[in-house]
Parts: C-alpha cells; structure tokens; sequence
C-alpha cells in the first residue's frame, strides 16, 4: 500500500463513524448550489463551503442558501434571489467580502459590473477583517481551521518545516524563505538538487492572505517572491486543490479542514480535490488531531497557523432574528452543531462561538 493510500486510509477510518452519524441527521447535500431561493443568501470561502453547507441543511426556520466557490460544473454566475440578477459567483473570501459589501453598502452596490443590492445576507470567509477603522461588518466566528502545506505525496520534498521569521538567514529551509524565493531548491534521496515551485491559490483566496500574513510576507495576499505562481496558463489556481501538485518540487498551502472533509467526500459529499497531495508538519508539529470522535483541525494551542472561520454579516442586523438565530451566541445553528464541524475536519471553539466582538471594513 503506497504512502497517498495509507493517509488516506487513516483519516478516512478515524472519522467515518462519526461522519455517518451526522450526514444521516443533516441530510447533507450534494456539493451544488441551493435547489430555490432561500431566506438567507451567502457566499465566499472555498474553505468553509462544504461545512457551511451542511449546517445550512440543519437549519429550516430560516431556511440558508450557501452557494459554492469551487467545484465541477458550477455556473460562472449565480442568482441568489427571486427577481434579481445574474451576477459573478465570488470566489474565495475576499470576494465573497466584496460582493457582500456591495450588496449591502448602498448605491454604488456593484461587484464586477452588476448592481446586486439587497443579493447576499453573509458572505463566508476564513480570514479576519483587513481593516477595523469602522464596524460596518461583523466577523462572526463558528469554528477553528489550521493552515499547513501539501507536497506530493510520492516526493522527497520535506515533510518538516520550520515558518520562519524575517531574522533568519535567506539560505535557512523555512516556508518564509520559499515563499520569498530565497530558497529554491532541495535534495532528494538521490543526491539531486530538485527545484521547488511554490504555489498560491488565486487573489482574494482568506487562505492566500492568512498564509502569507503568517509567514511575515504580507497582511493582502501580494509581496511574494516572483517565482510564486498563482495560476495555471490562465486559470486561477482554486485553494485547497491537491491536483495542482504536478512535480516533485510543488508546494501549497492547504486547509486541514478542507483535507479532512474532502478525504471523507463519501460523507461529506466534499470533492475530493486532493489528488497526490500529503500535509506535511509546521516547526515539528502535526496539522491534525485524533480525537475521541475523529480526526479534525488540530487542537495544539502552539501550533503556529491556527484560525478562526467567520461569517460575516452586515453589523445593523446582528438584532435580526434570522440572523441571530442562524450564527450569533452559542446556541446558533452554526454554534449548536458541534458534530458536523468536527465531522467536516474542524475544531469547535467552544463559548468563542457566535462571538460579535470582531468588526470591520467593507471591502
């Protein structure tokens, strides 16, 4: 049995109990977008969009819609309400940002050339506000993801490695210097020097600018080094796809969340976009936990690249029952169903849920 299968084996096996239990009492969906308009619309996260997806199926008073990122056969466009308009799908949570922006801030309400006032009720989004100079949005937290990187599984590529700081030497191995191109090489098993491509998913991706806020590159997804590449030909490269790990050398950052609920797609109906990809360790420590109830996010407090997951809502209606009801306090929908988050591979945060203390910007 090869490396790929032995992982995703393990992690399969650790949750599928867990993971049968909770898809039968959630009814969750196949990965598409909500069949008819709902009470509440949102986009965003590729992140979060499979566990969004089934916690928006638990909840029927008011009823969610959740519309995908990423995914085969997804329309280019998305209409969110009865009557209104065809407009782009966000994709990522920047974008899923913005639209909401849009949707909510008043004339000009355009996101890519179409008025959509009134369209997305939250967006989803697994990075924090950029800005905090005003509290027009509220960044409401549900769940911890943590960030590692994925190599292919049949290289050589270091399994260990440490974030690294801007006091290191630019030769030091560290995700940093890759990142920054300072290194751009390491040896294999056979002696040869094998050249590293470092890959970030596409502009706007929360992933893409947590990850490189965390590595003292940048707070807005941009200064990393010129041999990053962020597409492939013309195509954004979507985050958290394991398929783009091509070559020996090929690194990128990926959700642990995001691998868990894709290794257990058969429950999670989350496609499994993983291809070769294996998560390696961040300064020796692991991105996942087993726990009584399955592998998730780890639970390590010292792990270096630990988030929390939002939605974000327009701070003037936290006082809506819909939206108080669907993600505000503990016992939200989205607070209240600690099973699926651990079964979609993410950590529950415990009384931090539903928190409304974190505001900030339209974007």
């Amino acid at each position: 049995m090869n490396k790929k299968t032995k992982l995703r084996l393990s992690a399969l096996g650790a949750i599928l109990a867990v993971g049968l239990t909770v898809a039968g009492g959630a009814n969750v969906a196949n990965a598409a977008d909500p069949s008819g308009f709902k009470d509440l619309s949102g986009a965003g996260s590729d992140t979060t969009q499979d566990v969004v997806r089934a916690l928006a199926a638990v909840s029927t008073s008011p009823s969610i819609g959740s519309y995908d990122a990423a995914g085969a056969g997804l329309s280019a466009k998305i209409t969110t309400k009865a009557g209104g308009p065809s407009f782009d799908r966000p994709v990522g949570s920047g974008n899923g940002v913005k639209a909401l922006s849009a949707s909510i801030k008043g004339s000009p309400s355009v996101f890519n050339g179409t008025v959509i006032a009134g369209q997305l009720d939250f967006a989803r989004s697994s990075s924090g506000p950029k800005t905090q100079t005003t509290s027009v949005l509220t960044w409401i937290p549900f769940a911890k993801d943590v960030v590692s990187y994925a190599v292919n599984s049949s290289s050589d590529f270091p399994r260990d490695i440490k974030l690294g700081t801007a006091s290191d030497s630019i030769s030091a191995f560290t995700l940093r210097n890759i990142y920054l191109c300072n290194v751009t090489t390491y040896v294999d098993s056979t002696k040869k020097s094998v050249p590293i491509t470092p890959i970030l998913p596409q502009a706007g991706s929360g992933t893409r600018s947590y990850f490189l806020q965390q590595l003292g590159i940048s707070t807005d997804g941009t200064g990393a080094g010129a041999c990053v590449k962020d597409k492939i030909g013309t195509e954004n490269i979507i985050e958290n796809d394991g398929t783009v790990l091509t070559g020996a050398g090929d690194i990128v950052p990926f959700s642990a969340g995001q691998f868990i609920s894709q290794a257990n797609s058969a429950v999670t109906a989350s496609p499994d976009r993983r291809g070769f990809a294996e998560l390696g360790k961040i300064n020796g420590l692991r991105p996942l936990t087993l726990t009584s109830t399955g592998v998730q996010a780890t639970s390590n407090a010292a792990y270096p690249m630990a988030r929390n997951v939002y939605n974000v809502v327009a701070t003037s209606r936290l006082g809506e029952a819909a939206i108080a009801t669907t993600f505000v306090g503990t016992g939200s929908t989205f607070c209240a169903n600690d099973a699926i988050i651990r079964t979609y591979g993410f950590a529950p945060i415990g009384a931090a849920c539903g928190s409304v203390a974190t505001t900030g910007d339209y974007q």
